[in-house]
């Protein structure tokens, strides 16, 4: 099993970039594993798109089939409106010094020592990747993926292995009898010398008869002084076959080794699926808490500047009009945004080294010191979703529904099985045979081609156990097993519907609070502005509001982009809870025969 992305093309060979948020869907052909769809993650200079996008069921000739249109709504989200709140850091430059007002004349010092500052979270080596490309080194290289792709291929080997029960066997055997002993009668040799040799070929039939042909030749002699031929040579040509008419009758018994073995490579594939969509959902939130923490550092290093100005400018007056009290109390809530910055730098380096290690990319050691900067932010359109039809999508998509359901088959053919061994042992055997004999190995074979000797026997064999425990034990331990899988489909359902309604329920909260933390963030910003604005003297009372104002505002920041990155996420786990994570980011499960280390 192999990983890898589709794009769609232009005619011109060109990559198709739908716009930011933007989403089309490819049906899965009939007998293939394609599955194509495009989602690309919004990129620096990137616009909102006006629309939402809305996914809806629509019931067509009895069938429902997912479909999209667009619904205008007010709620669109201004890109730029946003990055002026949440700068990431590689993106600085382009927006200038942040929190001037137009027509203010910017302080070159404050934005000089802010970009030092931000200049923390640089290391010597930068990579710059999008959430695409993170995603094609993930599937190439990542080790848990790599572990997990032999699984589909060794239960293959199972299934072989049971159908393989059906397969002819050569079989051969020779001895050599060399006795001698005693008589008590001259009609008895006392030495005797004998050497036999048989091969055939034995074959076990899908309705559970064991069919075996084989031919066998001995050599024999004697001191005897009455034996006519010595030495003589016996052939024999044996036709025989034992079928059960109980225990082990049946097509649907003795094939229900290969269905099972079926079914458990079928699952292989399910779990393989669910550990890729897995390992994407911890990329796509690595990534996007990521860009999190890079956003938080421009906003922690924009307070602290202003922390460190205003206290500076207070420690100048700590002789006139400022106390030690104020000056200390103001120092206190320096150190700790000093310390919260210095925590957000950590997490900053924590995020890029659990991006690296699910990368597992040969060409970003973890022992280097290497900056991963996510191009991408976090602002996609708001989706419109129908419950019921994302419900029937994850009931129809969800590989850990289809793994139950195998496995309640796999039960139940497991009580076929005890079923069967509840009978006892009938088998009906008949053995024709042809022989030869001869002084020489030719003229024995020669005699069985003429076919002047024939025997034939036919019999029925009984057999069972005094009590049957052993098959009763079974037999309940099947019916336990199919009430325990079916136990576990219906919890399993139960799961992925709560999943998706928690889905769908964070989805549409975490849109609903963006518009408010984005209003609130601005408006921190004019309360900022008017703090300013209105100062008439720079006195303890009016630095301390402002250093409140800031502190708020940046606390606003901060959610915001939680937000911010919350919605994006909750897009991500609504697909996963649907099942179809894979197929929104383009990711294709190819099989591979013969797959090998």
């Amino acid at each position: 099993m192999t990983l890898t992305r589709w794009f769609r093309t232009r005619s011109d060979g060109s990559k198709h970039t739908p716009p930011c948020g933007g989403r089309s869907v490819r049906r899965r052909r009939r007998g293939s594993w394609i599955i194509g769809g495009t989602v690309l993650a919004c990129v620096a200079g990137a616009t909102a798109q006006e629309e939402p996008v809305t996914r809806v069921s629509v019931e067509v000739a009895g069938e429902q089939e997912e479909s999209q249109s667009a619904e205008p709504v007010t709620e669109a989200l201004d890109v730029d409106r946003v990055l002026r709140q949440i700068i990431p850091p590689h993106r600085i430059d382009e927006y200038g010094e942040p929190d001037v007002r137009d027509g203010d004349k910017p302080d070159p010092a404050y934005y000089e020592r802010l970009l030092n500052r931000i200049a923390h979270v640089r290391r010597p080596v930068q990579v710059r990747l999008t959430i695409e490309e993170v995603l094609e080194r993930v599937l190439r290289h990542n080790f848990a993926l790599d572990v997990a792709r032999y699984n589909p291929a060794i239960e293959a080997t199972r299934l072989v292995e049971a159908e393989a029960l059906f397969d002819a066997s050569l079989y051969s055997n020779i001895s050599k009898l060399i006795q001698d002993r005693p008589s008590g009668s001259q009609l008895s040799a006392t030495d005797f010398d004998r050497f036999s040799w048989e091969t055939g070929v034995r074959k076990l039939l899908p309705g559970g008869m064991r069919v075996n042909t084989s031919y066998s030749l001995e050599r024999q002699s004697t001191s005897l002084a009455f034996q006519q031929l010595n030495p003589q040579y016996f052939s024999q040509l044996n036709l025989g076959f034992q079928q059960p008419l109980l225990r082990g009758f049946g097509i649907d018994y003795n094939r229900s080794a290969i269905v099972v073995a079926s079914h458990g490579q079928r699952i292989a594939d399910h779990q393989y699926r669910e550990q890729v969509r897995d390992v994407v959902r911890q990329v796509e939130a690595t990534f996007w808490r990521l860009v999190q923490a890079r956003g938080e550092v421009v906003i922690s290093a924009r307070l602290l500047e202003k922390f460190e100005s205003i206290y500076d400018f207070l420690e100048k007056r700590k002789d006139f009009d400022v106390n030690k009290i104020q000056l200390e109390d103001t120092k206190a809530n320096l150190e700790t945004t000093r310390a919260e910055f210095l925590r957000i730098l950590s997490a900053v380096r924590n995020a890029e080294d659990a991006l690296i290690a699910l990368m597992n990319d040969p060409e970003l050691n973890l022992g280097n010191e290497i900056e991963i900067i996510p191009d991408g932010i976090p602002v996609y359109p708001r989706i419109v979703v129908d419950r019921i039809g994302e419900l029937q999508t994850a009931l129809e998509s969800r590989t850990e529904i289809k793994s139950a359901q195998l496995a309640v088959m796999n039960a139940a053919i497991g009580i076929g099985q005890a079923r069967n061994e509840l009978l006892p042992r009938l088998d009906l055997t008949f053995n024709y045979a042809v022989d030869g004999l001869g002084k020489s190995a030719d003229r024995s074979f020669d005699e069985v081609t003429k076919h002047d000797f024939t025997e034939y026997s036919i019999g029925v064999e009984f057999e069972i156990p005094i009590g049957n425990r052993a098959a009763k034990a079974r037999h309940q331990r099947a019916r336990l097993t199919l009430a325990q899988a079916e136990a576990e489909l219906k919890r399993r359902t139960e799961q992925i519907i709560t999943e998706v309604n928690v889905a769908v329920r964070n989805l549409e909260t975490n849109w609903a609070v963006i518009l408010p933390r984005l209003e609130s963030v601005e408006a921190g910003v004019r309360q900022v502005e008017a703090i300013d604005a209105r100062a008439e003297r720079k006195d303890y009372a009016q630095l301390n509001a402002e250093l409140g104002a800031h502190n708020g505002l940046a606390a606003g920041r901060r959610q915001l982009l939680q937000a911010l990155v919350d919605y994006y996420l909750s897009v991500i786990d609504l697909e996963r809870a649907k099942g179809t994570l894979l197929e929104y980011n383009n990711i294709v499960l190819v099989p591979v025969e013969n797959e090998g280390p």
